[in-house]
């Protein structure tokens, strides 16, 4: 039939729904979503056992003939059907894909009236896989390829969301939104949600309100880390540098919440500097309802944070991120580096 990108997905399905619809590359999040688009728009309910079907990829594999036998399959009282691919995890194995393919490519062959296959699969596939070749050269077929969105992309999304809920986010938190949300758009909008919720009626939105809002999807590993650097306690920075990449998380966030953490060390030297005092500096630095314990902790990274290392630190934070986002080095590796220099 056709293959289009994802931008164009949306308009080309209404256009001419296909019979088979496959979804890959690498966003997994818009591919779910691209998934679930399409069975709305065919109009049949997932949880109706005689008009929608789930298969997953062993399923396929176990019976061979399941796919095109479930796609040939007519509901007794007529009527539209679906079926969806589910549960695919983006590591299936190429032999898999294979018979997967052998599979669309039987199903492809015979006539396909009032159903819908939708067999979304992220990560597993190339432009030069069979499967895609085979989708894109059948006439009942649209094959749809989602990249990976830019940071410049997911900013102009975030700026159209917020634009639309008459919100004025600050530019620390517009930076942390993007390096924390990274390229899972159905994420990133599940969490625009809540940070709406979360700021209410106030028109504008402060890198605090996305540090609370994000507390509980930005792993605790990632605050003890900033106080550790702003401690300069290096044993236990890089103690946690070494479990949070065991455990195969990005170190983005925990740059960026360093990062701000410092920076908020650097406006109270500017105010300790002044001689405002200390109900001034806790106030101003977002600590003023903190616990007491936590306050006096802060004032001391204050006091004992070198001066210089922070008046270097928006370049610094440019250089680093330029190079952990060039692609010639391994990110965790160059942000690992730069957490530990701060921390020294």
């Amino acid at each position: 039939m056709a293959t289009c990108y994802d931008n164009q997905f949306e308009f080309t399905f209404k256009q001419a729904t296909p019979a088979l619809l496959l979804l890959w590359g690498d966003d997994a999040g818009a591919i779910r979503q691209a998934a679930q688009f399409a069975v709305a728009q065919w109009g049949v309910p997932l949880d109706d056992p005689f008009l929608a079907e789930k298969l997953s990829v062993d399923d396929i594999i176990s019976t061979p003939g399941r796919l095109p036998d479930s796609a040939a399959t007519m509901p007794l009282g007529g009527g539209r059907r679906v079926i969806l691919l589910n549960g695919t995890s983006g590591e299936e194995s190429t032999n898999a894909i294979k018979d997967l393919t052998e599979a669309v490519k039987t199903t492809l062959a015979m006539p396909l009236a009032d159903v819908l296959i939708v067999l979304p699969l992220p990560r597993v596939l190339e432009k030069a896989s069979p499967l895609v070749k085979l989708a894109e050269g059948a006439p009942n077929a649209l094959s749809v390829r989602f990249f990976l969105p830019k940071a410049r992309d997911l900013g102009a999304w975030l700026k159209n969301e917020f634009k639309g809920a008459h919100k004025r986010p600050e530019p620390q938190a517009m930076s942390l939104l993007v390096d924390h949300l990274g390229a899972d758009r159905e994420q990133a909008r599940r969490e625009v949600e809540k940070l709406l919720l979360y700021v209410g009626e106030a028109e504008t939105v402060t890198a605090a309100d996305v540090l609370a809002s994000l507390s509980g999807a930005i792993p605790a590993d990632v605050f003890t880390l900033a106080e550790a650097v702003g401690r300069r306690d290096l044993r236990q920075t890089d103690r946690l540098l070494c479990h949070m990449q065991e455990e195969g998380q990005d170190l983005n966030a925990a740059f960026s919440v360093t990062l701000r953490h410092l920076s908020l060390l650097k406006t109270a030297q500017e105010l300790q500097q002044a001689k405002q005092p200390p109900d001034a500096i806790l106030k101003a630095s977002g600590k003023a309802r903190a616990p007491k314990t936590a306050q006096n902790e802060f004032l001391q990274q204050v006091r004992n944070y070198p001066h210089t290392r922070l008046a270097a630190l928006p370049a610094y934070a440019v250089e680093t991120l330029t190079q952990s986002r060039s692609g010639l080095l391994d990110s965790n590796l160059v942000l690992s580096r730069a957490l530990l220099a701060l921390a020294s």
